[in-house]
């Protein structure tokens, strides 16, 4: 089975939201900020895939929770 990077970004985006629930935003933007800071640009890129998706997951929660 071959996942995608951006399938294991959602993955990823969703086991933040399990872990540190209302703090994962925050967390996933922590690691961009520490990932930059040391000239990981790949690095910055992938968990910047991670912080969309998890945007998107928030954006559905909130959605679902209003219906």
């Amino acid at each position: 089975m071959h996942i995608t990077e951006q399938e294991a970004a959602a993955i990823y985006a969703r086991a933040c939201l399990a872990w540190y629930r209302g703090r994962a935003r925050q967390v996933v933007g922590d690691v961009i900020k520490q990932l930059r800071r040391k000239g990981d640009l790949s690095g910055v890129k992938v968990w910047t895939k991670v912080a969309v998706e998890l945007a998107k997951t928030e954006a559905g929660r909130a959605k679902r929770m209003a219906s």
